[in-house]
């Protein structure tokens, strides 16, 4: 996925996090993609790429919310799991 258009709420939620635009964009590039029931898209880094990702741990466990347009809406770091239903 390529990385588009950032509300200016994700770039504050971005710096409050210490989520880089490179981490961003290889998180649109390599994480997993699920719909979130509303419209968008939840892009996150599975299991198997958290384990040899070579970035800091608030990047592997990061993700991104974006609409159906492919803005990215939020950014942030993510303490439980993802519902998937």
């Amino acid at each position: 996925m390529k990385l588009g258009k950032i509300s200016s709420h994700a770039r504050v939620k971005m710096r409050q996090w210490g989520i880089s635009e490179a981490a961003l964009q290889n998180l649109l590039a390599g994480g997993r993609v699920e719909q979130d029931h509303v419209g968008g898209k939840i892009v996150y880094f599975d299991q198997q790429v958290r384990a040899r990702s070579e970035f800091p741990e608030r990047c592997r466990d990061s993700y991104a919310v974006m609409d159906c347009h492919g803005e990215i809406i939020t950014v942030g770091s993510r303490f439980s799991r993802i519902r998937r239903h």
